[in-house]
């Protein structure tokens, strides 16, 4: 009797962890190579948030940094064979507006009011590419270049030298840059998910004034990203984890843990 009472158990216990993975499957934190589905909308509070064109075509831009700081891009299928999707990036970023309102005195100053912020854009293009192992497992990888315009007059003196602020406008003083990563995003367990990148920001040439004040760094940088998120419901998430940081600063080098707070809604 025990044993059938055992194996009672255990196909009740297998019954309600195959009916929560069926009424909770998987849906992905952030951007891989997958565009979203036409009308649809995913937004969270870090990440930038996402709407379906069409079935093939994702734009992307952040809901509130997108007036503080323009950064949109578009994501397109080029291939799709089911199990592994390869897309293609292009996107359009310009820091202006946020760097000249830190570019004071006092409360929110972070740069000194002495340097003329001019008005800067910066023309990404990346390719990006993503294999489900099952349904509920995810890898993805991609690279992207990026290139400075109209930055001639951008002094050196106004770098942010902070953990991810840096490596994202470091193409401005440096002209170019490349960016490299790759993560991974399923199921745990349950309502439970996880997601873990690893992205290396390198900048492979020198810009003649930035050398001559700072020598030869802001080459380099890395993040490693980890998180754990619940499901409270099918169309919202939400996340804990922490990110190190590694960067080559005018300093010197330098390593930073932080903690990451996030969360993720889909519209339908």
């Amino acid at each position: 009797m025990k044993k059938i009472s055992y194996f009672s158990l255990i196909i009740v216990f297998a019954t309600i962890g195959l009916s929560a993975q069926q009424s909770n499957p998987f849906r992905s934190y952030a951007h891989n190579a997958a565009t979203m589905q036409k009308a649809q909308m995913r937004y969270s509070l870090f990440s930038f948030a996402e709407y379906g064109i069409s079935d093939r075509i994702t734009i992307s831009a952040h809901p509130l940094w997108v007036f503080m700081s323009p950064d949109i891009s578009v994501r397109w299928t080029l291939a799709d064979n089911g199990k592994s999707k390869i897309s293609l990036t292009h996107g359009i970023s310009c820091p202006t507006p946020v760097l000249s309102l830190v570019s004071r005195k006092g409360t929110g100053g972070i740069i000194s009011p002495e340097f003329d912020i001019p008005f800067m854009l910066s023309i990404s293009n990346g390719i990006i590419s993503s294999y489900e192992i099952n349904s509920n497992h995810v890898l993805t990888g991609g690279l992207s270049l990026e290139f400075a315009l109209l930055n001639n007059s951008l002094e050196p003196g106004s770098t942010i030298d902070l953990p991810i602020i840096s490596p994202r406008n470091n193409v401005f003083y440096k002209n170019f840059g490349t960016e490299l990563n790759i993560g991974a995003e399923g199921k745990l367990s349950g309502k439970f998910d996880y997601y873990s990148k690893a992205e290396i920001f390198i900048f492979p040439f020198q810009d003649d004034e930035f050398k001559a004040e700072y020598g030869n760094t802001n080459r380099f940088f890395g993040e490693l990203t980890g998180m754990a998120f619940w499901n409270i419901t099918k169309k919202f998430k939400l996340g804990f984890g922490g990110r190190l940081n590694y960067g080559d600063y005018p300093f010197g080098t330098q390593w930073h843990l932080l903690p990451v707070i996030d969360f993720v809604k889909y519209t339908k």
